[in-house]
């Protein structure tokens, strides 16, 4: 018995229904999209704070927002607010836009 958890949840895979198969593929979709936005906003974000050559410690004082924090949004492991991320905008001199995704 195979202990991979891709080839464990393969085999489950295989009895899910049609609406269960959907289900799964609309959720999967939802997660990695989410996924890519924190990520790109990770980058963003250091990228900004890199551009104003300043570092975690300097951001954390100007916005308020704990240095750890900062940290891990940076490496893309936080869920920031959106207080948080106006703050963090404010103390870069950014502003936050929504534009459409492109699909």
């Amino acid at each position: 018995m195979s202990r991979n958890f891709h080839d464990l949840a393969a085999r489950v895979r295989k009895d899910w229904s049609d609406d269960a198969r959907t289900v799964n593929e609309a959720a999967t979709s939802v997660f990695q999209a989410e996924v890519s936005m924190q990520l790109a906003f990770a980058r963003d974000l250091s990228c900004a704070r890199k551009e104003r050559k300043i570092t975690q410690t300097e951001l954390a004082e100007v916005s308020g927002v704990d240095q750890a924090e900062i940290s891990r949004i940076e490496n893309g492991r936080a869920n920031p607010t959106l207080d948080t991320v106006s703050r963090l905008a404010t103390a870069l001199g950014k502003v936050i836009r929504l534009s459409p995704t492109g699909g």
